[in-house]
């Protein structure tokens, strides 16, 4: 792409963001707490402050944490324009740690980054990595911005952890709704044994049974190598269940592509519609690695968080697919987003704190339109609601591809098909 184009985009975003960043600052009652000590006309020297990132860049969720290292880095580069252009007194550098999708692996990896003097982050990207994180942060006053934790169970308010993914009590009920719509009555689910994919079986199990369904489920160990006599237990169920029945699966990548691979091979799982969710949604290793049997599955329908389109985001990600050639998913949409919310909160508070950029981010939150636009945050910190997108595996003209079906309108509680 022309740099001219480049340039203007980013532009673009920035004077977006900083029409923005004055309206925060003109006419609104911030509080001393979060005011710059000196007057605007006093030159402060430039300093440069950490941002870090903690993301699987190997392991089970790789695929993902990949794309949002990018978005991560482009975002780094427009604050620091942005940053540069009016005259603010910070610059950012970015830090980045890879958790591999390993709970302790990214207790570990917060420790490093605090050493290093960080006092907010990007991540990490599972609710697993963001509960084994989340004490020592709290402890320790560093702001955790999460891209894609939806576990119900770090709802919590007053840490330090803030969520730009809407929490799993909405996906359940999504999936729930879009199972009964296609007609089945029943549901057989395999789903991680942790805390979000406990989770979110409950809030499915709950919403589908509330509409007059049946559900029964397998959990098993994310560490298991083995998963086969979980399968033969899931298959069991829908053969008791009968034909009626819907096969959920709530998986990460690595666990995701095992079960495909045992499913297809089962004589009762093999002609079995699975469903999945944003764990496994728009992974690129489903089409490259068990394509045919994700097709033999039914597609995989699967729920995904998918903020609105809007022009910011448009111009994004065409620049992200200039760069990369790949779409960006929509939790590297969240995970850009974070390093400006945690940007301009700095800037905001006039100071590289723990505790004043916790002070501060609501506020910006409250303001900010971005590549994901609006961001209301309720009292936990995390993002209030967002609309699902339904994805399908489908052979199309360019090969096998994850389409988009439908989106799931969470205000409405309504699902609106996409295209034919």
């Amino acid at each position: 792409m022309p740099e001219s184009t480049n340039r203007y985009r980013v532009g673009a975003l920035a004077a977006a963001v900083a029409a923005l960043f004055l309206g925060m600052l003109v006419g609104v009652a911030l509080g001393p707490i979060l005011l710059p000590a000196s007057s605007a006309a006093e030159q402060k020297p430039v300093v440069e402050v950490p941002i870090g990132a903690l993301l699987p860049l190997t392991g089970d969720l790789a695929s993902f944490g990949k794309r949002e290292q990018r978005a991560i880095e482009m975002a780094v580069q427009d604050v620091n324009r942005f940053a540069e252009s009016t005259g603010a007194p910070f610059r950012f550098k970015l830090i980045v740690e890879d958790t591999r999708d390993d709970p302790e692996t990214a207790r570990n990896r917060i420790q490093v980054l605090a050493a290093q003097g960080v006092k907010a982050i990007v991540g990490p990207l599972s609710s697993g990595e963001t509960a084994a994180v989340k004490q020592f942060a709290d402890a320790n006053r560093i702001v955790v911005v999460s891209q894609g934790s939806t576990a119900v169970s770090l709802a919590i308010p007053g840490d330090y952890v803030f969520r730009l993914a809407p929490t799993d009590k909405y996906q359940g009920r999504v999936l729930a709704r879009l199972i009964w719509q296609q007609g089945y009555r029943n549901v057989a689910a395999i789903y991680r044994n942790d805390a979000w994919g406990q989770g979110l079986y409950e809030y499915l199990k709950a919403n589908f049974e509330a509409l007059g369904g049946r559900v029964e489920g397998v959990a098993y160990d994310p560490r298991a190598q083995d998963l086969s006599g979980e399968v033969s237990r899931l298959a069991d169920i829908v053969a008791r269940f009968g034909d009626d029945t819907a096969v959920v699966m709530i998986s990460f990548e690595d666990d995701g592509i095992n079960i495909i691979r045992l499913s297809a091979r089962n004589p009762v799982l093999s002609s079995e519609v699975f469903f999945g969710t944003d764990g496994s949604a728009l992974s690129s290793r489903f089409l490259t690695e068990v394509g045919d049997e994700v097709l033999k599955l039914g597609g995989n329908p699967s729920t995904n968080y998918w903020p609105a389109s809007n022009p910011l985001q448009q111009e994004f990600v065409q620049r992200y697919r200039d760069l990369y050639g790949e779409n960006p998913d929509a939790y590297s949409l969240n995970a850009y987003d974070a390093v400006w919310l945690i940007a301009l909160s700095v800037m905001l508070a006039g100071r590289y704190d723990g505790e004043a950029i916790a002070k501060a981010l609501p506020l910006v939150a409250q303001r900010y339109y971005g590549v994901t636009g609006s961001i209301i945050l309720d009292e936990n910190g995390d993002r209030a609601y967002g609309d699902y997108g339904i994805f399908k595996v489908e052979r199309t003209p360019q090969g096998l591809d994850w389409v988009l079906v439908g989106i799931y309108d969470v205000l409405q509680d309504r699902l609106v098909p996409v295209g034919g």
